[in-house]
């Protein structure tokens, strides 16, 4: 039996039967908690089909509710994916930002790299959402997936110093550029190496420029 279901005798069951009848009755959550359960749900079924392949009814089905009380949570498929890339997007950059708590650039650097590839080998259905296929599918996701990157991009120029602003954004946007093509190579390859090995290549690569503009 699935947890979070109770087992309700049926009150005219007969004495002497065999077994009474039974049914089986979803216990009720607090909205929070049920919306929560719903992303998660949502997140690992999008990850495995796709957006478009991934239909309400699948995703009311594993997260055990019915369709109306879906619907009560989120409006529609394209809300619930929205609100995935959004709250996706921002437990990494959180992740990466304390990094910042390091005593000096090069280990903020490095420390910024190990949360990023401890993220997604922690959440590896996070990497297919934030970049996978199904953005292509939709112009309002490949710019909720740009805002993404754009903030990353603005963390990472807030630890550039006193550089000139277009000028940090383009580094940023290159040190940007380097960890998602790390990440989707890793990731392909099934995670072959550990994520702080990984870490450690990316830093070393982005270290070698970053350091020459201190």
């Amino acid at each position: 039996m699935n947890q979070g279901q109770a087992v309700v005798t049926a009150p005219d069951a007969v004495q002497g039967d065999a077994e009474p009848t039974r049914r089986v009755t979803s216990t009720r959550l607090p909205a929070a908690e049920r919306r929560r359960q719903i992303l998660d749900v949502a997140l690992e079924a999008f990850a495995r089909s796709g957006y478009h392949d991934t239909s309400m009814n699948a995703i009311a089905r594993e997260a055990g509710v019915t369709k109306p009380v879906l619907y009560q949570h989120f409006a529609s498929k394209h809300e619930l994916f929205e609100l995935l890339l959004a709250e996706t997007g921002g437990h990494l950059l959180k992740a990466i930002e304390a990094a910042a708590l390091e005593e000096t650039p090069r280990l903020r650097v490095e420390a910024g790299f190990r949360a990023f590839f401890h993220f997604f080998e922690d959440r590896p259905s996070a990497f297919t959402v934030l970049y996978g296929s199904s953005l292509a599918s939709n112009p309002e996701f490949r710019r909720d997936a740009r805002e993404v990157r754009d903030t990353f991009a603005e963390y990472l120029t807030s630890q550039m110093g006193n550089r000139d602003r277009e000028e940090a954004l383009a580094l940023a946007a290159g040190i940007n550029g380097l960890s998602e093509g790390m990440i989707r190579h890793w990731m392909h390859e099934g995670r072959s190496r550990p994520a702080d090995e990984m870490a450690a290549l990316a830093a070393r690569l982005a270290w070698g420029g970053v350091e020459s503009l201190l």
